[in-house]
């Protein structure tokens, strides 16, 4: 397994040197990697699986930004930290509560923040186990500025519900409100979303935060066929066919009159086929920051405010229709009023939804 995973780990380098020396030499760029690491709770192999994931992770050429969901145990945060602390700054909120998530900087990080989701589970067997062992689904902000970019990001860590459309839907609110009171700074979220490239939930997501998926763009805009993060040959997987889960997300609102920019990316951190590292492959993205940031004709304008409306009406449905299983009428109220702002064209959703770029 060393052999192999050597030999991938200098193949990795040498694809990722070749997209750096491929962008601008004038832009600023960086890096960012995102991996969900396969809940040690119940992965095999554990302690050599976290010691593979640490060296892959600080190989040269490294990511500025890395990522990590589903690292619960103490033990393991140590072999990461050990690991990366000499190159990143860490921020470990999975230390103090079961939520898995971590990130790491190659640059200062100016501040940090934890939000738990206000609904976790559905109820089912998993949610049950998941109680039972105190894990929750969360997301966390670190406010951090990278070398050579001369602003601070804000960089989100999530991780939603692996099965309930509905609890992704109240998940996704919650970041939307927590980014409607800071869109102050541009955002880069990645994680595990639960939620394929051509699911509701992603949409609705990408709408009401103004993001774009920088690896689909790098790609020309859509996921070929066969691309998954999270794949059928794949061992550990536990659904059947093909799928992108994992994404690294931008927000350009906010902040200088900059724009960030995907320039290239690949999936990695797959390990070998049968002792593969995770259910999930890694995500890494070379990003330039640019002048200028590029704005919608009025046209375009419309036809995103129409087609955020129509999934607002869409999620409320969604909602509607689970009520009688939990108590969603404060996520119902959210979304009729965020349809509301847009209809009048007035409100905190709308001057947010208006510098979209």
């Amino acid at each position: 397994m060393r052999t192999v995973l050597g030999l991938i780990l200098v193949l990795a380098g040498l694809s990722v040197a070749r997209a750096e020396m491929a962008m601008s030499a004038t832009a600023p760029h960086f890096c960012m990697q995102n991996f969900n690491a396969y809940g040690p709770l119940y992965a095999p192999n554990t302690t050599e699986r976290m010691d593979w994931i640490g060296s892959l992770l600080q190989a040269a050429p490294r990511c500025g930004v890395i990522q990590l969901q589903e690292v619960w145990n103490d033990s393991n945060i140590d072999q990461i930290e050990n690991a990366l602390k000499y190159n990143y700054a860490i921020s470990s909120p999975n230390r103090d509560n079961k939520i898995g998530v971590m990130s790491m900087f190659d640059g200062e990080i100016k501040g940090t923040w934890t939000y738990q989701f206000n609904i976790n589970n559905l109820g089912g067997l998993l949610d049950e186990v998941r109680e039972t062992f105190g894990v929750k689904k969360a997301f966390h902000v670190v406010q951090a500025r990278l070398p050579e970019m001369g602003e601070d990001f804000y960089f989100v860590n999530a991780h939603l519900h692996p099965t309930s459309s509905a609890i992704r839907i109240t998940q996704i609110l919650d970041i939307l409100n927590w980014r409607l009171q800071n869109p102050n700074l541009k955002m880069l979220m990645s994680g595990d979303f639960n939620a394929d490239e051509n699911s509701f939930e992603r949409q609705l997501m990408m709408a009401v935060m103004g993001l774009h998926d920088s690896y689909q763009e790098t790609l020309g805009g859509a996921y070929p066929k066969g691309y998954c993060t999270y794949c059928a040959n794949n061992p550990y997987s536990w659904l059947p066919g093909d799928h992108i889960l994992d994404y690294i997300f931008v927000s350009n609102t906010g902040g200088a009159d900059t724009r960030i920019k995907a320039t290239a990316g690949e999936i990695n951190m797959r390990g070998p086929l049968r002792d593969p590292l995770s259910d999930h492959y890694g995500l890494r993205v070379q990003f330039n920051l640019e002048q200028g940031g590029s704005t919608l004709t009025a046209e375009q304008m419309y036809q995103r405010r129409e087609s955020v409306m129509m999934l607002l009406t869409q999620a409320t449905q969604i909602l509607v229709d689970e009520n009688d299983e939990r108590d969603l009428k404060d996520y119902i109220a959210a979304l009729k009023t965020l349809k509301n702002q847009m209809a009048t064209q007035q409100g905190v959703f709308f001057k947010y939804f208006s510098l979209y770029r």
